[in-house]
């Protein structure tokens, strides 16, 4: 028998998605209390290499996905820099005509390593997470009502066919003289064209799901029978454990070695 005939499961993927999303909401907090950006610096690493060790991804594709996160992360630090360094509220570090205080420094890339962190961990979690169990999850382990989880589904599921129903419509209006890709004002009033047609598509599709789900009965019955059934497992808690004892214990060294400051970025004056 061909040794590929059976693909091994990411072990990430095997874990309950309420479990990974408790591990999400975790790590936002825990990167959120402090205002050094050593625990959030820490939490990234730890987060990339988990994923990737245990979540089947690639080294280079995780990268790749991380660029928009990591552009919107650098944007706000320059932001940042430079609004509080026109305020000139301390002389600490100067750097040509901008003043900072070294608290603040560090404040203003605690927050920027602070949205790559949480960024991460979300990325990390939706690309480890199959839609169809995540809807299961919510519904049999938090009892989110099985109407409402089954319209997210819906609405993920239409996330995908957005690209080329966007596509079509620039096609059908490029028929019509409309010409995309030419002046500076085409394109800037480009994005103006697409919103009409997408909110009416996606108006007409979101009222056919409606009478389907109704005409299926779906809620009807406070009892339902399922093809799958997910549960909590020795495996979930046995993770969920070893990351609060992995965050405790973070927190605990870098406060030996004085790089852990309990506080937010308002008390430290960042904004």
């Amino acid at each position: 028998m061909d040794k590929n005939a059976y693909v091994r499961t990411p072990y990430l993927s095997t874990l309950n998605p309420v479990v990974k999303l408790l591990c999400v909401v975790l790590v936002t907090v825990v990167v959120s209390v402090t205002s050094v950006p050593a625990l959030p610096l820490c939490m990234v690493a730890a987060t990339f290499f988990l994923t990737v060790f245990c979540g089947g991804i690639s080294a280079a594709s995780l990268l790749k996905r991380m660029l928009p996160f990591l552009g919107v992360s650098l944007s706000f630090v320059v932001f940042m820099l430079l609004l509080k360094g026109l305020e000139q509220a301390g002389s600490d570090v100067q750097i040509l005509m901008f003043g900072y205080t070294r608290t603040a420094l560090q404040t203003i890339l605690a927050l920027g390593v602070r949205i790559l962190a949480i960024s991460l961990a979300t990325l990390s979690f939706v690309i480890t997470t199959n839609p169809n169990d995540l809807v299961l999850s919510l519904i049999l382990q938090l009892r989110v009502p099985v109407v409402h989880g089954y319209a997210a589904l819906a609405a993920y599921r239409f996330l995908p066919t957005l690209k080329d129903e966007a596509k079509g419509i620039r096609l059908a209006q490029e028929i019509r003289g409309i010409e995309w890709n030419k002046g500076l004002i085409n394109r800037m009033l480009s994005p103006f064209r697409l919103m009409m047609p997408m909110l009416t598509l996606a108006a007409r599709k979101g009222e056919r799901v409606a009478l389907a789900m109704d005409s299926r009965g779906l809620g009807a019955s406070r009892t339902r029978t399922f093809y799958r059934r997910t549960t909590i497992t020795r495996r979930d808690i046995t993770f969920l454990i070893l990351v609060v004892a992995f965050c405790i214990l973070l927190i605990l060294v870098l406060a030996r070695f004085g790089l852990f400051v309990y506080g937010s970025a308002l008390e430290a004056g960042a904004v």
